[in-house]
């Protein structure tokens, strides 16, 4: 009886499996789409679509938009960690930086769209690390709206930078690598 049962169990798990899999295939054999939406746009998940797959099945799918604590969270956490406090000795904080607060919004996207190298003193500590560019994989819509959320943030309380500030910098600076904090100006 066991051995039925445990039979029963993986068939119906191998099913569900199969099931799984056809909701996440483009329907019709068609090839899927490419987005142009913004990071703040797309869709956060989706595992299976619901009923047969069928278009009208299709309008019953929501669209989860990220909010702009999510998009920090997923794009600049894992160095400067969700209370904007950095790691010690290995990347800077965000909270309470003079880089973050300063009227100088063009250097932080540039900052942003560019990646940073080489060493940086914030709030007193010294950092040499790289951070990555972020204007190869985010529009400008997004960046401003990841920096918008860090100058608001914790202890900050900074005005807003908009997607035109970024759009700016990438006409100005075209394509080119990291820059180090001298080419930009260092806060004191």
């Amino acid at each position: 009886m066991g051995r039925v049962f445990l039979k029963l169990v993986i068939v119906l798990l191998m099913l569900m499996s199969f099931s799984c899999k056809r909701y996440q295939e483009p329907i019709g054999g068609a090839k899927k789409a490419s987005t142009d939406l913004p990071a703040s746009e797309q869709i956060a998940s989706v595992s299976a679509l619901p009923g047969d797959g069928s278009i009208a099945e299709l309008s019953n799918v929501q669209v989860v938009k990220l909010s702009p604590e999510q998009l920090f969270v997923q794009t600049c956490s894992a160095c400067h960690q969700i209370t904007g406090k950095g790691i010690p000795a290995a990347f800077p904080p965000l909270d309470g930086s003079p880089y973050v607060q300063s009227d100088k919004t063009e250097r932080m996207a540039s900052i942003m769209l560019y990646g940073l190298v080489g060493p940086i003193k914030v709030l007193g500590a010294e950092f040499n690390s790289a951070m990555a560019p972020l204007g190869t994989t985010n529009d400008d819509q997004t960046l401003a709206t990841i920096a918008t959320y860090v100058r608001s943030a914790w202890s900050n309380k900074a005005a807003p930078i908009g997607p035109e500030v970024f759009a700016k910098m990438r006409k100005k600076w075209g394509s080119r690598g990291p820059f180090n904090i001298q080419e930009l100006g260092a806060e004191e």
